[in-house]
């Protein structure tokens, strides 16, 4: 159980990086609802890879300057319970909130983003 949502808890989300922000963990209310509608319409878990990035962290990372992960709006996410990358970006795309942000398929994980400035997709 979360103490963000029913399944994601802010712990999830912490910043990865090592010697910087002591785990800071901002995190969009957008993406908590989008993350579990997702998760409730897959029915299995997801696995956040990537949540919050500080500056320090996004940039030790290779992440872009203008990184949503900086701004919590982000997260990369695998499914651990057999749903491929390109299947959970391909039911992303029918969670309003990722059809209208950010969907990158790399080839474990897939990004996806809130931003409110149009749609983005790449494949890795």
């Amino acid at each position: 159980m979360g103490d963000l949502s029913k399944n994601f808890n802010r712990l999830e989300f912490a910043c990865k990086g090592k010697s910087c922000c002591g785990h800071s963990a901002a995190v969009h209310p957008d993406l908590v609802d989008a993350l579990q509608a997702l998760r409730d319409h897959i029915g299995k878990p997801l696995s956040i890879t990537s949540g919050f990035r500080c500056n320090r962290h996004n940039k030790a990372v290779g992440g872009a300057e203008q990184s949503f992960h900086t701004l919590g709006m982000a997260a990369d996410v695998s499914c651990p319970a057999g749903v491929s990358p390109e299947e959970l970006a391909v039911i992303a795309e029918e969670i309003p909130l990722f059809c209208e942000g950010g969907i990158g398929v790399y080839a474990s994980w897939v990004h996806l983003d809130v931003r409110q400035s149009g749609k983005a997709r790449w494949r890795s």
